[in-house]
């Protein structure tokens, strides 16, 4: 028999459950019975909470990056900008290199979802999200006289695109520390914009 715990914790061990079976057996390898079978739950209770893989794929997904969510929260209201995006590339960078499992998950859950046309909103809301912010801090470096003039959104794109292209590479590169490319990004896009370099 089930043991009854309350909804927020048989979800989030039920997330738990999927992940690791994600991990070991691929995404299509993986069935809601052995999903159920490691969550200790019969193949209904699981559909109970869950409709399906997509949607626990998508909510394991949302988990993960719970952590992101506070470190954007945080970096947004500092009162300096430049404090902001500095503190967000260093806690990024060190939170993904100190998950391994975590950002495993994310890439395999991104191979699925590339291949899944009715989830690209989802990574287009995500890169939306995620340049907005960078060009928000930006513009606000601009506005209080700390950054010389430039393009914010160019500099969020490419930014947003060298953190989230360094983020795996921590994992599996022996030369990358997530401090050493917290400081080669802060040179090229904090220091070198600088209003007094």
């Amino acid at each position: 028999m089930t043991k009854k715990l309350p909804k927020t914790q048989r979800m989030a061990e039920i997330l738990e459950a999927a992940v690791t079976e994600f991990l070991v057996k691929g995404y299509e390898g993986a069935s809601m019975q052995a999903i159920a079978d490691r969550a200790g739950l019969t193949k209904g209770g699981l559909y109970y909470h869950y409709k399906s893989k997509d949607e626990i794929l998508l909510a394991a997904n949302g988990k993960y990056f719970e952590p992101i969510l506070g470190f954007i929260h945080k970096a947004e209201t500092m009162s300096c900008p430049v404090e902001g995006l500095r503190y967000f590339i260093a806690v990024y960078l060190q939170y993904w290199a100190s998950h391994p499992r975590e950002m495993t998950y994310i890439l395999l859950s991104l191979s699925k979802i590339l291949t899944c046309a009715d989830m690209w909103p989802l990574i287009n809301t995500y890169s939306s999200d995620m340049i907005s912010f960078y060009e928000r801090l930006f513009a606000r470096g601009i506005s209080q006289g700390q950054f010389r003039e430039h393009r914010p959104r160019s500099q969020a794109t490419a930014l947003f695109a060298a953190l989230d292209g360094a983020a795996p590479y921590l994992l599996i590169s022996r030369q990358l520390t997530a401090e050493g490319v917290a400081k080669d990004l802060e040179d090229t896009f904090i220091t070198a914009l600088l209003s007094h370099a």
